[in-house]
């Protein structure tokens, strides 16, 4: 079984802004509370979005 994945239907667009809101939140938790916080927001919802892309690998891969 090959694993491979269909960059040609990624939606980078979904991914440049989830990425960008995941930035924009970790800082505005570092800088209102403790840096820890924000890098723990940055890594929770890093694990997160890779969580859910294996688990929806198959919308996106070759059959």
């Amino acid at each position: 079984m090959n694993n491979s994945i269909n960059t040609e239907h990624l939606p980078i667009k979904d991914l440049l802004v989830s990425g960008l809101i995941i930035f924009i939140m970790s800082t505005i938790l570092a800088n209102i509370f403790d840096p820890l916080w924000g890098i723990a927001y940055a890594f929770g919802n890093i694990l997160t979005l890779t969580f859910l892309g294996w688990l929806y690998q198959e919308t996106w891969s070759k059959p």
